[in-house]
């Protein structure tokens, strides 16, 4: 059965809800989090009490949408997610060839749909390095590239970073978090866990994982009536990356899960929401937050006697 409460986000529309009963329940998430802006269009979305953040989630749009077109669905995720901060990059608006050349957001140039097409991907490295900015930024306390809408109050372990994203996002945050590095090391990210929505393995031929990167929960949502990414690239981006973990010693083949949602398009489902939401509580749980009196000694009993 189609959900009834979905919004759409494909090349050219930004997200939308369309019943009025999920824009209602976001009310409980603009209470708990603030909204700002950067220029370069980075929307944060950030716990308003800043003792709350204990893990952030980067989430990447798709083709020809922004940053914008993902607060709404994002606003529904974070009142289920108290305690994560969010930011939602944009990407630099380029041509696209499988577009006929006409510049728009995207994380890097398509070709085509096809998986030769998907091996190109001109502009990524670049994408990546931009992401992998916004991860450090999180991990680091007095990073000189750090500024006052992003950083975190307390340091961050990559543990407690999840990337996300939808379509051409979604595979950015899949290559990038499984393939890159820690800032000057030679570990890979070792996130919390990866988000795949109506996405794909890009580079699927040169993708290679790095250590340390074994364990990463993955978890791929894809509609089973997707007409612009198939759904059977969720099975061969499955396919793919598990066969590299059989390999690897330490490697976890089962950690990529798919879940797929029928009669829906290339759009995201409430239901899907509800299973990333899910899936975000077990990788990155709140952290119950421990005051200074909880940490400090026991004062000595004073004998009155004395």
């Amino acid at each position: 059965m189609r959900p009834s409460l979905f919004f759409t986000t494909s090349l050219s529309l930004s997200s939308h809800f369309l019943h009025n009963r999920v824009v209602r329940g976001l009310s409980s998430s603009t209470a708990l989090h603030a909204i700002s802006r950067r220029d370069d269009g980075t929307v944060i979305i950030s716990p308003q009490d800043e003792a709350q953040h204990s893990a952030t989630v980067i989430l990447c749009h798709g083709l020809g949408d922004t940053a914008n077109g993902w607060v709404e669905p994002t606003q529904y995720l974070a009142s289920q997610l108290p305690h994560v901060k969010w930011i939602l990059p944009t990407a630099p608006t380029q041509p696209v060839t499988l577009n006929g050349g006409m510049p728009m957001p995207s994380w890097y140039d398509i070709v085509g749909l096809d998986s030769r097409s998907s091996e190109f991907c001109n502009g990524l490295d670049e994408s990546m390095e931009r992401i992998l900015s916004l991860v450090e930024d999180e991990v680091s306390r007095n990073d000189s590239s750090t500024t006052a809408t992003t950083a975190c109050v307390n340091p961050l372990d990559y543990s407690r970073i999840v990337l996300a994203g939808f379509s051409q996002g979604g595979a950015l945050a899949l290559y990038t978090g499984m393939t890159q590095l820690r800032k000057q090391s030679t570990v890979g990210l070792g996130l919390g866990g990866i988000t795949v929505m109506s996405g794909y393995l890009p580079r699927s031929k040169a993708f290679a994982i790095a250590t340390g990167s074994e364990k990463t929960p993955i978890l791929h949502c894809h509609g089973e009536q997707d007409s612009v990414v198939p759904a059977q690239a969720a099975a061969l981006s499955k396919e793919r990356v598990s066969s590299l973990l059989k390999e690897r010693s330490g490697g976890n083949e089962n950690s990529y899960e798919v879940k797929t949602y029928a009669g829906l398009d290339h759009s995201v489902a409430i239901d899907e929401l509800n299973d990333v939401a899910a899936f975000l509580k077990r990788v990155i749980p709140p952290i119950p937050i421990t005051t200074q009196t909880d940490n400090a000694p026991e004062d000595d009993e004073v004998d009155p006697t004395k």
